[in-house]
């Protein structure tokens, strides 16, 4: 498994892309709905089309509900480029920005200061087609010098989701390496670039994410979900069987909702930890 710092110094073996931190980049995401839930949300559920893997399709909530509005108005799919980008991602384009050759992009910001680190940013190729649209619910057009690209503006948000990202990073490393810690600060320096070159590219070994699949998923850490359900008065005692079926589902769902979490029947790092599984 390549490190961040191999996947820069062979260019992604010339692919230039940052869908290689793919695996990363969802850890810490999810690292960031930890430290402050809900922070960001997913919007694959409205009617658009991502154009490529790395595309990461979380926004802030205010930001999700104004797209939503600008969505159903227009009434047809947007295409979406580029969406909420991770410190990871922004310290590929950030380093092979200062290298220079085939894979730097024209401009990138450092990391923790990209504009596509704020949880408000889209890029779209249909960008003529959705001005209007977009700019009627609170979504400002960049313009020519970057005409892909938007930016919510409206109220209800929040303009630290680039420290938060950083700080999710070291949280996260930390938790994979309780012998070499290093400050939780949200600050982007030279100790957070070498831990975060030293990452696994495709994201550190963790616990697998638990749903209702076709088949049933099976196994213990599926029992000890269902165990903590029933401790929690959502599943009775005689519904645990080590396999994540229906009922485990609906449980989960439940759970979630007096949580305050979404209700997807994911068993993620959020619901896990508040079901108190390590």
């Amino acid at each position: 498994m390549p490190t961040v710092k191999q996947v820069i110094t062979n260019r992604s073996n010339g692919s230039c892309s940052t869908a290689i931190v793919a695996g990363l980049s969802l850890q810490i995401i999810a690292e960031m709905n930890l430290l402050i839930p809900n922070i960001l949300v997913n919007f694959e559920d409205l009617n658009v089309s991502a154009a490529s893997p790395p595309v990461n399709l979380f926004l802030q909530p205010a930001a999700k509900e104004a797209l939503r509005r600008a969505i159903r108005k227009r009434g047809t799919t947007l295409n979406i480029t580029s969406a909420y980008r991770t410190v990871a991602q922004q310290h590929l384009l950030y380093s092979w920005f200062k290298l220079g050759g085939q894979c730097a992009p024209p401009r990138a910001a450092k990391p923790g200061l990209s504009n596509h680190e704020d949880g408000l940013a889209l890029d779209t190729p249909d960008f003529q087609a959705w001005i209007s649209a977009l700019e009627n619910e609170g979504w400002d057009w960049f313009g020519n010098a970057d005409s892909v690209h938007f930016t919510y503006r409206g109220s209800g948000v929040r303009d630290d989701i680039g420290d938060i990202g950083v700080k999710a990073f070291q949280q996260l490393w930390n938790k994979n390496n309780p012998n070499d810690q290093i400050t939780v600060d949200g600050g982007f320096g030279p100790q957070t670039a070498a831990k975060l070159d030293m990452s696994p590219a495709e994201g550190f070994a963790m616990a697998r994410l638990l749903k209702l699949t076709t088949p049933n998923l099976q196994g213990e850490d599926v029992r000890k979900v269902q165990q903590a359900l029933v401790n929690a008065g959502f599943l009775s005692a005689n519904q645990i069987n080590s396999s994540y079926d229906d009922d485990t589902k609906s449980a989960v769902e439940k759970f979630q909702d007096q949580k305050g979490l979404s209700q997807d029947g994911v068993v993620g790092p959020q619901t896990r930890r508040l079901l108190g599984i390590s």
